[in-house]
């Protein structure tokens, strides 16, 4: 997450940055994300950039938390909240995933996330899991979230509706809690 140098900024000027960066991110080719790019948006030295964040991967993280908070971590208070219901959880993850990704219009700032940082994003929720759950539900957890994850990498790449969206995720519910088998879904 960002150094204490930012956390230290005045408001208008943290709000600027990170409207800069939400722009850079949403708006750059995946290949070309860098911190030379950054810096050169933000109109910033270099040094500046490293004061601020740790690596390019933290500098995302900080926007991204900013922006919609964590995906892995929603999930797992979701469950909490519907006291581990797995039926009831599935159903508001799907909302909440529609919302984030389609109503707030934030698809775009998810891509480097699925595409760029994929193997941190993924260890960071299972070492979150991991200290939240008992074994059993750790696994249930990393399974369920597997989908949730090839689904939105799947949303991005194929460029879904929300509608389409809405009805592959109906499908993966449904196949989750009635079984893959269930030919009655």
């Amino acid at each position: 997450m960002a150094k204490n140098t930012f956390n230290n900024l005045d408001e208008e000027r943290k709000e600027e940055i990170y409207r800069s960066l939400k722009e850079y991110f949403e708006e750059e080719d995946l290949k070309k994300i860098s911190v030379s790019g950054i810096v050169k948006k933000l109109d910033i030295a270099r040094g500046s950039f490293y004061q601020y964040f740790e690596s390019l991967e933290d500098c995302y993280d900080s926007l991204l938390q900013k922006e919609t908070g964590q995906v892995h971590h929603k999930f797992y208070f979701l469950y909490k909240e519907n006291g581990g219901d797995l039926e009831k959880t599935l159903w508001a993850y799907r909302d909440y995933l529609s919302e984030e990704l389609y109503d707030k219009n934030l698809k775009k700032l998810y891509v480097p996330k699925f595409f760029l940082f994929e193997d941190s994003f993924v260890s960071h929720g299972k070492n979150f899991l991991l200290e939240k759950l008992s074994r059993d539900n750790y696994h249930r957890m990393v399974f369920t979230m597997a989908i949730f994850h090839q689904l939105l990498k799947e949303s991005i790449t194929r460029d879904y509706s929300k509608e389409e969206f809405l009805e592959i995720c109906d499908t993966y519910i449904k196949w989750l809690l009635g079984g893959i088998n269930n030919e009655s879904i």
